[in-house]
C-alpha cells in the first residue's frame, strides 16, 4: 500500500472510531423516544405535565444513586451493596434529625454513613483484591442486617416539613430533588471526561495492567469509586427519606434492579473502559417511563419486574453479542 493510501486508510479508521464512540452515549435515545411514543398511545396522559413531573420525581433517587455504580461499573467492578448503603444513609441520617433536631447534622451523618461503608468495600476490593461480586454481595446482607437491627426494624420518623417538602416542591413546579439529581449530572460528566481522576476510572476499565504500568494507581482509583459509588447512594438515601418522611432499613433494596439496569441499559460495558452519565441518564429515563407506563397500564408489580429484568436483559445479550461480532471481524 503507498503511504499516501495507507495515511488515508489511517485517518478514515480513526474517524470511525470517533464517531461510533461519540455516537453510542445517543444509542438509547431512540428506544426511550419509541417507548415513550408507544405509551402515549396505549395509555392516557404519559405525556400530561404532572405525569412528566411523576416520572421525573419517582426516577430521582434512582437517577442519584446510578451515577456512583457508573463509576464502578467502569472500572469493571460492581456494587451489589448499593440498597443497603441507601437504607443505612436514611436511617442514620434520620436518627440524627430526629434525636437532636439538627437537619444539617443528619444530612452529614448520612453522607459520612455512606461514604465510610464504600470507603471500606473499596479498601477489601482494591487492597486485598478480593472479588468485587462476593465483597458488595456480603456488604449488602451486613450493612442490611446491622441496619435493621440498630433500628429494630422500625422505621425512623417523623422527618421536619421543610425536609419533606424538598421531594414536592421546586422551581417550576419541578421537585428540587430533580434539580439536584440534574446537577449532580452535570458535575459527575464533568469530572468523569474533564479531569484526570475521570481518565483513570475508564483506564482502569479499560486495561488496569496498562493503566499500572502508565503510572496510575489502581487500587486507589478502584478505592476511590466505591467511595464515591457510597456518597452517591448516601445522597439518594437522603433523598428517599424526605420523599418517604422517615427512613427504614430495608426501603433502599427493590431499587438496586433499576440502579445496575440504568447503567446496564444506557450502555456502560460491565467489563469496565466503556460508559458515560448520559448512557446512564437515558437508561434511567427509561426504567422510569417503564416503570410508569406498567403503573398505569394496571400490571402487578411481579409483573412490572418480569418486563424491567427482560429488558436490562436484553442491553446486556446485545452488548454481549457486538463485544464478540469485534472480536470475531478482529481474528478474520
Amino acid at each position: 500500500m503507498r503511504p499516501e493510501a495507507l495515511m488515508l486508510a489511517v485517518r478514515a479508521a480513526g474517524q470511525a472510531r470517533r464517531r461510533p464512540e461519540w455516537l453510542a452515549d445517543l444509542a438509547m435515545l431512540p428506544a426511550l423516544v419509541a417507548l415513550v411514543a408507544v405509551l402515549s398511545v396505549v395509555t392516557d396522559g404519559v405525556l400530561s405535565a404532572s405525569n412528566l413531573v411523576n416520572v421525573l420525581s419517582q426516577s430521582a433517587v434512582v437517577a442519584i444513586a446510578a451515577i456512583g455504580a457508573t463509576f464502578v461499573i467502569l472500572t469493571g467492578g460492581i456494587d451489589l451493596s448499593t440498597g443497603s448503603v441507601i437504607g443505612a444513609s436514611g436511617v442514620a441520617g434520620a436518627w440524627v434529625i430526629t434525636g437532636t433536631g439538627s437537619l444539617a447534622g443528619g444530612i452529614a451523618a448520612g453522607l459520612a454513613t455512606g461514604a465510610a461503608i464504600g470507603l471500606l468495600v473499596g479498601v477489601v476490593v482494591a487492597r486485598l483484591d478480593v472479588v468485587p461480586f462476593a465483597v458488595t454481595l456480603a456488604a449488602l446482607y451486613v450493612v442490611g442486617g446491622a441496619t435493621t437491627l440498630l433500628s429494630h426494624g422500625r422505621t425512623i420518623a417523623p422527618m421536619p416539613i421543610g425536609f419533606i417538602r424538598f421531594s414536592i416542591d421546586g422551581p417550576g413546579g419541578v421537585p428540587f430533588a430533580v434539580w439536584l439529581a440534574l446537577a449532580l449530572y452535570v458535575v459527575a460528566q464533568v469530572v468523569l471526561t474533564r479531569t484526570a481522576w475521570g481518565r483513570r476510572v475508564v483506564h482502569v476499565g479499560a486495561n488496569a495492567e496498562v493503566a499500572r504500568i502508565s503510572g496510575v494507581d489502581v487500587a486507589r482509583t478502584r478505592i476511590g469509586v466505591y467511595a464515591v459509588a457510597g456518597l452517591f447512594s448516601a445522597v439518594a438515601g437522603m433523598v428517599l427519606t424526605s420523599g418517604l418522611a422517615g427512613a427504614g432499613a430495608s426501603m433502599g433494596g427493590p431499587l438496586l434492579l433499576n440502579i445496575v439496569g440504568a447503567v446496564v441499559l444506557g450502555g456502560t460495558r460491565l467489563t469496565g473502559g466503556r460508559g458515560s452519565l448520559l448512557r446512564t441518564g437515558i437508561g434511567v429515563l427509561f426504567l422510569g417511563f417503564l416503570s410508569n407506563g406498567m403503573s398505569l397500564l394496571g400490571l402487578a408489580s411481579f409483573d412490572q419486574q418480569m418486563v424491567t429484568g427482560a429488558f436490562i436483559f436484553a442491553a446486556a445479550a446485545a452488548d454481549g453479542i457486538v463485544r464478540w461480532r469485534r472480536r470475531r471481524s478482529k481474528e478474520a
